[in-house]
């Protein structure tokens, strides 16, 4: 059996058993006899509007990050520098244990580095969500919940150790009466390095007029520590109050190797160069909540309060050499930032019916940010070989920011006799942003609204099949860094920036699904869905006629795609089976640069795991995609493996695991082949993947499940 992988049975006997002695008499014998039975619990279900991944029935997730983890959720693919994506979209919106959270919207690529596998229950995907979720992230949302609270006194604790990762983390409990307190604290060092060759002409009417070539060698380190204190006191068996503080403190530093040739009609520019980055960013946030349950089923009161603190410091410093080694360019940059955000969020859910099944739901939410980047940029460009650095005006300024969104929802549910169920929404966004720069005419502020309906329509048609079709509007908001429109030259000749210009996107989705669960304990769940807008907010990479290229966001594109999501889980005997297939087609069209590119997609996933004798489990998973598409161009394939082996000890309080990551493969060779009217380029990157870790696990105190005394205490309530 797998610990919490698992749900087991034990009946015990402690009665006279008949049997026949040698003589063939008949004796009774006191014989104590134990049956278990064993039920795996199922690594992915179609629950609702949405798709569970059950991350603690995967052994293999107890090293590695959240990045990490989140590669063998259906629906959801990882990119080899550890880009997110659902059905080929970045912008989701990412919940922590079903509330927003701005640690992971700030950051997220960085952020699920630093939060552990070992951590994570589950991962909650929801394509079609319902009016109570915020309209932002177009391709729908991510809920991270974390392993459940246990009662009295218990504790986890989790080191890991490998050639590119090292983590160790920490889980505390304590219940005593009404109270009930929560510590983790999890720390991890990582080490990512990237070779890439660049080969980039640059094209007037159609002609080559130069020709870059760039090899680069990018090594990097990522340096987190993440915790969270919460604390819960229930005044009575409806009511509870609970508080927590998060703090996360990251730093990324890295070191680039680059040499440089450019040729174009008036001659040959060549030098090496060498460029350090360092980023450091901190957040602090503390949250509130109050719960109210009433004795009718289902209704429920909750107030949420979140504010948070967040700072940010980046530099870079890139110093180039002629072919001889003499020094003649040197340039500095700054960004400072820091921003504050306020969050109010009240939910009420109130039964139509007695038996709960009939919902009405309602809420309303403020959310305040107010942001300032300074941001600094010095070179010797009007005095090569000196190092006296003076200021550039252009790309020196301060940036304030400001984003207040008023929002307000309601939704109803029915579900009849005949098990047909439907749910739909309408949600009210208000939006008001705007910056103001200090020494630039720059200034801006926009007002805008969204109306954002959904409709849900399902139908159980009998114990083994269901189907819906789900409607939904999601919206994608530019964030800051999006805003900000601070160069970073680290490489003089790809500059990247943000767009103050940009607007708000909006995309249209409309889903079938339908699930099938045989009394074999084979299921299979697969949907096909269509997804349309007008405006997306697209990265645009134009090149000057000096070679010099510049990369920033902007809504200049339309893109629709046309897919479907298989997944597949069986178990035979002590084997278990999942898998997934992803396909879609997109067609991306921007009239104004007059560029368009469409093509298909696909991707793969399968995790198998095996269990033996005296708690030994083996597993292998492993992923491969043809490449993401982009507007100007798209990524070769992209693979993965994995093979893990754990061995439980002490009545399975602690665990030792084995495992490596791509152990046949140094590296994985990926190109990204871009196309515009003024420049081609291929890209070739080596990400060198190979791994191999050992991590231990222990388990102590209570192993009594806090929720399940909770349940006996309070009425029943919807899960979300």
């Amino acid at each position: 059996m797998i610990t919490l992988a698992a749900l087991s049975l034990h009946v015990q006997a402690q009665q006279p058993i008949l049997s026949k002695n040698d003589s063939g008499a008949i004796s009774k014998n006191d014989t104590l006899q134990t049956i278990t039975i064993t039920r795996k619990k199922k690594l992915v279900i179609a629950k609702g509007d949405k798709l569970i991944y059950n991350a603690s029935a995967d052994i293999s997730n107890k090293a590695g990050s959240a990045a990490d983890l989140l590669k063998k959720v259906p629906m959801l693919t990882v990119s080899p520098d550890g880009e997110v994506k659902m059905r080929g979209d970045a912008n989701i919106k990412v919940l922590l244990n079903g509330l927003p959270s701005g640690f992971l919207a700030k950051n997220l690529k960085d952020a699920l580095k630093i939060i552990p596998a070992h951590s994570i229950a589950s991962i909650e995907v929801i394509t079609s969500p319902s009016a109570k979720y915020e309209a932002e992230g177009t391709a729908g949302i991510i809920n991270i919940i974390t392993k459940k609270k246990i009662r009295g006194a218990s504790g986890e604790f989790t080191l890991s150790g490998g050639n590119l990762e090292q983590s160790a983390g920490a889980s505390l409990s304590k219940a005593k009466g009404n109270l009930e307190l929560n510590l983790n604290l999890n720390a991890s060092n990582q080490r990512e390095r990237i070779a890439s060759i660049l080969n980039r002409t640059t094209l007037s009417d159609g002609q080559p007029i130069g020709e870059l070539l760039q090899k680069d060698d990018n090594t990097q380190r990522d340096r987190g520590i993440f915790g969270d204190l919460g604390i819960t006191y229930r005044i009575d068996s409806l009511q509870k109050i609970s508080t927590s503080l998060t703090f996360w403190n990251g730093t990324w530093p890295s070191k680039k190797i680059l040499n440089n040739f450019y040729k174009d009609s008036k001659g040959t520019t060549a030098y090496d160069q060498r460029s350090n980055e360092a980023n450091h960013s901190g957040y602090y946030e503390v949250s509130a909540v109050y719960q109210k349950r009433f004795h009718r089923k289902e209704q429920e009161l909750q107030v949420l309060g979140t504010a948070s603190l967040s700072k940010d410091h980046s530099t870079y410093t890139t110093h180039q050499y002629t072919l001889t080694g003499k020094p003649y360019f040197h340039e500095t940059g700054l960004n400072n930032s820091k921003s504050r955000d306020l969050n109010i969020q009240v939910d009420y859910i109130h039964p139509l019916n007695s038996s709960g099944k009939n919902l009405f739901e309602t809420g309303i939410k403020f959310s305040n940010m107010n942001a300032a980047s300074s941001y600094n940029t010095r070179n010797n460009e009007t005095n090569p070989g000196s190092d006296d650095l003076m200021e550039i005006p252009s790309r020196s300024d301060v940036m304030k920011y400001f984003q207040t969104i008023y929002a307000a929802y309601a939704s109803v549910k029915f579900e009849t006799g005949n098990k047909w169920t439907f749910r739909t929404g309408l949600r009210y966004e208000g939006t008001r942003l705007g910056s103001d720069f200090q020494q630039t005419p720059s200034s801006f502020s926009s007002t805008f609204s969204n109306l954002v309906p959904n409709v849900l329509l399902s139908k159980t048609l009998n114990e083994e099949h269901d189907v819906k079709l789900t409607y939904t509007q999601r919206i994608r908001r530019p964030a800051i860094w999006d805003l900000n429109p601070f160069v970073n030259a680290g490489d003089p000749r790809n500059l990247t920036s943000g767009n103050p210009l940009l607007r708000p996107e909006i995309t249209r989705t409309l889903e079938f699904g339908h699930n099938y669960t045989a009394k074999s304990g084979l299921s299979l769940i697969n949907s096909i869905y269509f997804s349309a807008n007008n405006n997306a907010i697209e990265m645009l990479t134009t090149v000057d006629s000096l070679g010099i290229s510049r990369t920033s966001p902007s809504n200049i594109a339309s893109n629709k795609r046309l897919g479907t999501n298989l997944n597949i889980a069986t178990e035979i005997g002590d084997l278990t089976v999942n898998g997934g297939v992803a396909l879609y087609q997109v067609w991306f069209n921007s009239s104004a640069l007059q560029v368009k590119n469409s093509a298909g997609f696909y991707s793969v996933n399968l995790n198998v795991s095996y269990t033996l004798p005296k708690d030994f489990t083996l597993q292998a998973s492993g992923d491969y995609s043809n490449g993401y598409i982009m507007l100007q161009g798209r990524n070769s394939a992209a693979w993965s493996y994995e093979f893990t082996a754990q061995k439980e000890f002490m009545n399975k309080k602690v665990s030792i695991l084995v495992g490596a990551a791509n152990p046949f493969q140094q590296s994985l060779l990926q190109y990204t082949n871009a196309t515009a009217p003024s420049f081609r380029s291929t890209t070739s990157s080596q990400h060198f993947n190979r791994s191999f870790h050992i991590t231990l696990s222990w388990n102590f105190g209570s192993l009594k499940a806090h929720d399940n005394d909770e349940e006996k205490r309070m009425p029943p309530r919807r899960r979300h």
